[in-house]
């Protein structure tokens, strides 16, 4: 030990760091099971944020276009979306404390 201490400048060794938790992932208000959308757009009419958009450059396994979430910082939760959808394609998440 003593010749590995003589290696290290000043003949001490640092404490580790602190543990940090890895970064969480970005806050998503709600999800959209993209593989059943048939892009009705009933959920982009019902928005009252506009946070919601077809995805023009993706066709599902159905053949159609589905939904996308374009601002997630602006969706509040209300859920209207999911009040309208015919095929319950939305999951929505409480908001975060705080937010």
């Amino acid at each position: 030990m003593t010749v590995a201490l003589s290696n290290v400048p000043g003949g001490k060794v640092s404490p580790p760091p602190p543990h940090r938790p890895a970064e969480t992932p970005p806050y998503t208000p709600l999800a959209i099971a993209s593989d059943r959308c048939k892009g009705c757009e009933l959920c982009i009419g019902a928005c009252p944020h506009g946070v919601l958009a077809l995805d023009v450059g993706v066709v599902n396994p159905l053949g159609y276009h589905p939904i996308r979430l374009i601002d997630a910082a602006g969706c509040t939760s209300c859920a209207l979306c999911a009040r309208v959808c015919p095929d319950a394609v939305f999951t929505v998440f409480a908001p975060r404390k705080g937010a």
